[in-house]
């Protein structure tokens, strides 16, 4: 991506980061259906058991993001998988994130059922 932006100014940036910005979003629907539904209720009730709070409380109902956090609705299932696993081994995304620290809590089941679900979000 960075070579086909490089000759970009930055009026021609922003007006593409505008473009972009008005699209609506569609789902990449490319996870697990069977672990959709496990998915969802981690998104939206956490894991009580193991102290994780639900996704819902930072990202949103239908995951669309809020304020500075991110949407996930729609995002590639092996995207969501991946970034899950990293911040699970300790990688950190930006400063401060606690996604490490929940993703650490994340069994490799509830990775596969939370990216499977939210790849399907629209």
């Amino acid at each position: 991506m960075w070579g086909a932006v490089a000759a970009l100014g930055p009026r021609e940036a922003r007006d593409l980061a505008i473009y972009f910005a008005a699209l609506h979003p569609k789902a990449a629907n490319d996870g697990n259906r069977d672990l959709a539904d496990r998915g969802r209720t981690i998104y939206l009730e956490g894991i009580p058991e193991a102290n994780i709070v639900s996704c819902y409380a930072c990202h949103g109902p239908n995951a669309e993001g809020v304020r500075g956090i991110p949407r996930l609705g729609g995002l590639a299932y092996f995207y969501l998988k991946g970034r899950l696993e990293q911040w699970g081994e300790g990688y950190h995304s930006e400063r401060d994130s606690p996604m490490p620290m929940v993703a650490t809590h994340l069994g490799p089941d509830e990775i596969e059922a939370l990216a499977s679900y939210l790849s399907f979000v629209k």
